[in-house]
């Protein structure tokens, strides 16, 4: 939860725009690696539950763990690779200077 609120960081006035893409790139590096940490737990555990599958005799439960252990890990892919770059300090500063404009229109027809 480190990187959380990153965004509200990197607005701080004393940075400079290289410290900003820094704290950007430091925060996209960390929810890849997060992802592929992720991964690296995933494909061990499927293959040894597969194992076990294969070993005993009832019943088939490897399809319900990988299915949604494996649709939690396409949301992580999501966020981590497509998501974030969609939805990360472009869009909020999209909203910031819609939200900026408004108010300023207000406090001048006031």
């Amino acid at each position: 939860m480190r990187g959380r609120f990153r965004h509200y960081d990197s607005d701080d006035a004393s940075l400079t725009e290289e410290e900003k893409l820094r704290r950007e790139a430091r925060h996209r590096a960390h929810q890849r690696m997060g992802f592929l940490q992720h991964l690296a737990v995933f494909i061990p555990v499927m293959l040894l539950i597969l194992a076990i599958d294969v070993l005993t005799p009832d019943g088939w439960f490897i399809q319900w763990v990988a299915g949604i252990w494996g649709g939690i890990l396409a949301i992580h892919f999501l966020y981590a690779f497509i998501l974030d770059d969609l939805l990360g300090p472009s869009l909020e500063h999209r909203i910031f200077e819609t939200q900026l404009t408004a108010l300023e229109e207000r406090a001048r027809r006031r």
